[in-house]
């Protein structure tokens, strides 16, 4: 009996985890992609919550909720959908910390969070800088480590609202999910 005991700790040791990469898996304030916002929120907040982000193209609607009793880790909530989508499929989802003119706080948090994303994701991030594409001036700054994976993308954001865009916008970590076919909408088509 402790022959076969000590065989089953043994094997337990040497099973290899199996990451799960599958976007639909990470929550966010206890929605995941895939989920109807329907099943947190009601039509009618929904609707009254538009941020009329796209205005280019208005293939998804995001929806913001900022003071929710739903929001227990971060200041804000932005998620989008298809606009005809009767069943308001999330498409993504993002928390939102706002950090005021500390830039380099922001760095630091999103740091840490990375460290425990590369715990839970077996994938190895991407980090980029690039401009934000809605400041026509180029001096809004972003920051993005990316994790790739199964249907879509685990993203961490700061981002540096230059002082013009401050105006409308505040400085802000952001930790997204999204699916491949929204974050290819952002890239290419939202703007």
């Amino acid at each position: 009996m402790k022959k076969f005991l000590g065989i089953l700790v043994l094997g337990l040791f040497l099973i290899t985890p199996s990451w799960a990469d599958d976007i639909r898996d990470f929550q966010i304030e206890g929605m995941s992609i895939g989920a109807s916002l329907l099943d947190y929120f009601s039509e009618e907040e929904i609707k009254n919550n538009d941020l009329k982000y796209f205005k280019k193209n208005k293939k998804f609607i995001a929806t913001g909720f900022t003071n929710h009793p739903k929001l227990k880790t971060y200041d804000w909530l932005e998620i989008a959908h298809k606009r005809n989508d009767k069943k308001y499929i999330i498409h993504t989802l993002s928390g939102v910390l706002a950090y005021r003119n500390d830039f380099k706080g922001c760095l630091a948090k999103k740091k840490e969070i990375t460290r425990e994303f590369k715990v839970i994701f077996s994938t190895k991030p991407t980090i980029n800088s690039f401009s934000h594409p809605v400041d026509p001036s180029g001096k809004t700054k972003v920051e993005n480590t990316t994790f790739v994976l199964e249907k879509g993308s685990a993203i961490l954001s700061c981002i540096d609202w230059s002082k013009k865009m401050e105006q409308e916008f505040f400085d802000h970590l952001k930790v997204w999910i999204t699916t491949t076919e929204f974050q290819d909408f952002i890239s290419n088509e939202a703007y």
